[in-house]
């Protein structure tokens, strides 16, 4: 069935589509906001509990960089819950595209599991570290930070399995870029540390490092093939 707007007899459907995604774009910015300054008091206070001289640089971005994870992971959740909400994000988003097929949304729900764990499981070992456990308490908290890796490594694996060829691209081509990109620079960090022009870095750093370049690139990426229009 033919749109009236198509034809040019309706134009106000455009401005109004047009002001309501203004009015989502606000409103998804405010909530983010008020979730992320409430973050933001948790983790400040928790720090502060523990002693703030006692974390390193690299720990605190790590805390960042899950709850960026987290969030992302919970949007993506919430707006997929519903297949009638999430129909309607693509048309305020993308308009005139096709929505999403059963197959998708399934994909699109692993996908949302997959960026939530990851929040948690990159803020636990430093939380963890600062809670002041004996052994066997550090041995539990490790023993639960690699079960939830293990399933969420099988998501991962189930979600490159049943997804099309774009998501597939996207993962190959992040984990290629970040793995090369990684590598050049860590060996470059290497040789100076070792010709002792610079300090050398713990594994910790290391791996905040690797899970920024990460978001980054494949956000970048998912941007380049038309993913990041959600």
């Amino acid at each position: 069935m033919k749109s009236s707007s198509m034809t040019g007899a309706h134009p106000s459907v455009t401005e109004m589509t047009r002001g309501q995604r203004w009015r989502r774009h606000v409103v998804e910015a405010l909530i983010g906001g008020v979730i992320g300054a409430g973050f933001g008091f948790g983790i400040a206070s928790f720090v502060d509990a523990t002693g703030f001289e006692r974390w390193t640089i690299a720990e605190l971005a790590s805390l960042g960089i899950a709850f960026m994870l987290l969030f992302m992971g919970g949007f993506v959740l919430v707006m997929s819950a519903s297949e009638a909400r999430w129909r309607r994000l693509v048309a305020f988003r993308q308009p005139g595209s096709e929505p999403p097929d059963r197959e998708s949304m399934l994909a699109i729900r692993r996908q949302g599991v997959i960026i939530a764990l990851t929040g948690p499981i990159l803020a636990a070992p430093p939380v963890l570290a600062h809670l002041g456990l004996g052994d066997d308490g550090r041995a539990i908290g490790a023993a639960a930070v690699l079960a939830v890796l293990g399933f969420q490594t099988w998501l991962n694996w189930r979600l490159y399995h049943t997804s099309d060829e774009l998501m597939r691209q996207v993962s190959l081509m992040s984990g290629a870029v970040c793995f090369w990109g990684a590598q050049l620079a860590l060996f470059i960090w290497a040789t100076l540390a070792k010709l002792g022009l610079v300090a050398e870095v713990d594994s910790w750093t290391l791996i905040t490092l690797m899970m920024a370049v990460y978001l980054v690139v494949s956000t970048w990426i998912g941007f380049r093939r038309g993913l990041g229009q959600l």
